[in-house]
């Protein structure tokens, strides 16, 4: 490693430059961006959880696999594997789940309108003292089937002898 501030080179275990003492493990630690955000931690987790997962699962896969470049290929192929199925996980319950919810609503729906329309039938059938019902008006007796329609032609000759004089 090379020391940033005089460009000495230095072994990888040292934690000082020799020449001018510039702290080196400040500086490898930027060089290897040790991220310590939520995410990235998250992300890193989730990473070796499936990495220990994968190798589990394909520990037998192969007599060849004492091979390191068999054995890391077999862990590689594991994580693309269960990312894919995280993937498909993640998707089905967007696709599903929300949609689920909805006909929940639409299934308790009459159930909750029919509770509510109990309720106010409850409280309309309460009497309350302010309250008089409408009375209606009387009944005319005049009997109206009794009396002759007049002919159209009659009244008609009557108004016009009253526009004319």
């Amino acid at each position: 490693m090379f020391c940033p501030t005089c460009g000495k080179k230095n072994t990888i275990g040292r934690k000082f430059c020799v020449a001018c003492g510039t702290n080196l493990e400040a500086v490898s630690q930027a060089l290897t961006r040790s991220e310590t955000d939520i995410f990235t931690r998250t992300d890193l987790a989730l990473d070796q959880f499936i990495g220990r997962y994968a190798e589990h699962l394909f520990k037998d896969a192969t007599d060849e696999r004492t091979r390191p470049s068999v054995a890391r290929s077999w862990k590689i192929l594991g994580q693309g594997i269960l990312t894919t199925l995280w993937d498909f996980l993640i998707a089905g319950l967007m696709c599903y789940v929300l949609p689920i919810r909805f006909l929940i609503l639409l299934i308790t729906s009459p159930f909750r309108l029919l509770q509510e329309r109990s309720e106010s039938r409850k409280i309309s059938k309460q009497p309350t003292e302010d309250y008089q019902p409408p009375q209606l008006e009387p009944a005319q007796t005049d009997d109206i089937a009794s009396q002759q329609p007049s002919s159209v032609s009659e009244h008609t000759t009557e108004r016009l002898k009253k526009y004319r004089s």
